[in-house]
């Protein structure tokens, strides 16, 4: 039988040794050092794991805490990621023992949403669901000059990041009002950490750009290492028009086939910069389970107050993966799991799915825009 407990910082080192044996291969840099917040051995362990009746680590979570700002409101959000168990222990729930040990442990410390990068059914079981609603941009050398045209005159001055440009990179990142929210030293952490990146054999170059000397945007670019296949924009900030200058100054100066661009539903003006260049509908990477729906409700208190009068909005657990929704001026709507992420935070793969009855009551609050979930605070 297996002790689930959270791991000592002295015991990640045999995580980082079980990860990179399930997730890296001999080109890939070692998740203890992709993933610096999940294997730092200075820093508070949050973590869990299973343990054998020797002590040795045969099944392993690994788990974040993020403060993420939509307008006013601050989510507390833990990320999950890094799953993995020994090939001798796959199949006997350890997995999802350690699981409901983290569900428990993410309410307890006041999270609202708990972010997993997957979709298993092991994840979907436990009240996971897809959500959100990207449009993945593909610009090729064509529409990446078209974008250069668009700019006309007064081109700002586009360059790599310097290391004198940490402040002004977090400023504007903190800009943003819908973000995960970094100091400093996070942001210039998982700059070099290319958590995401990483996983897809690509590395972190930074373009920002600059008029009069003041930074005007940054767009952080996953390139590939094979020179044949497209990159990537992994996160970016500031005036959108110059954001979509970046991305197509991306392409032409690293010489690429053509860069992804990834945009939540919200970003209506950025998208507007992209007029023209194809893109598909997609969900955020991986899935999201709300832990706690109170919290959820109060976290989000200060950007639902400035759609509409929330009149005591609720979101009430019935059962394991049943809610129902309450507001006062409202039908009280049962809704599963499923059905409650995909009201409050949309969800692009179950577009033409229709929502229950008396939901269309709760549209002047919903949906809630969301950071994009493969960015740099990827887990």
């Amino acid at each position: 039988m297996a002790i689930i407990r959270r791991l000592t910082d002295t015991e990640m080192r045999e995580a980082v040794r079980l990860s990179d044996a399930t997730f890296r291969d001999a080109e890939q840099t070692s998740m203890g050092k992709a993933f610096p917040y999940i294997f730092s051995e200075t820093s508070v362990s949050l973590s869990y794991g299973a343990f054998g009746e020797n002590g040795k680590l045969i099944s392993f979570m690994g788990l974040v805490p993020w403060e993420i700002r939509i307008g006013g409101a601050k989510l507390r959000v833990f990320s999950l990621g890094s799953v993995c168990t020994e090939p001798e222990a796959r199949g006997k729930g350890y997995a999802s023992d350690i699981l409901s040990e983290i569900n428990e442990f993410t309410r307890q410390a006041g999270a609202s949403l708990l972010l997993v990068s997957g979709y298993r059914s092991l994840y979907t079981r436990a009240g996971c669901a897809p959500f959100g609603r990207i449009r993945r941009y593909r610009l090729d050398p064509q529409s990446a000059e078209t974008l250069a045209d668009r700019a006309g005159d007064g081109h700002p001055l586009v360059r790599e990041l310097n290391p004198e440009d940490v402040f002004g990179l977090q400023e504007i990142a903190a800009s943003r009002g819908v973000r995960y929210h970094y100091g400093v030293q996070e942001l210039a952490t998982l700059l070099k950490a290319e958590a995401f990146v990483s996983c897809i054999k690509m590395t972190h170059r930074v373009l920002v750009a600059e008029t009069g000397g003041v930074m005007a945007a940054f767009a952080v670019i996953g390139v590939p290492n094979d020179p044949h296949k497209r990159g990537v924009v992994v996160e970016y900030a500031g005036d959108p028009s110059v954001v979509a200058r970046l991305a197509g100054a991306a392409v032409l100066r690293y010489g690429l086939p053509g860069v992804d661009f990834p945009i939540p539903w919200h970003e209506t003006v950025l998208q507007s910069r992209l007029e023209g260049i194809p893109f598909t509908l997609e969900d955020h990477l991986g899935t999201v389970r709300i832990v706690d729906g109170d919290a959820l409700a109060e976290q989000l208190r200060p950007w639902l107050e400035k759609r509409s009068n929330i009149d005591g909005l609720r979101f009430v657990s019935v059962e394991e993966g049943n809610w129902r929704l309450e507001r006062a001026s409202c039908p009280t709507v049962p809704l599963t799991a499923n059905e409650l992420v995909r009201l409050v935070f949309d969800c692009a793969s179950s577009e033409n799915e229709a929502l229950p009855a008396g939901c269309d009551a709760y549209r002047d609050l919903f949906p809630v825009p969301f950071p994009y979930t493969a960015g740099l605070a990827y887990i």
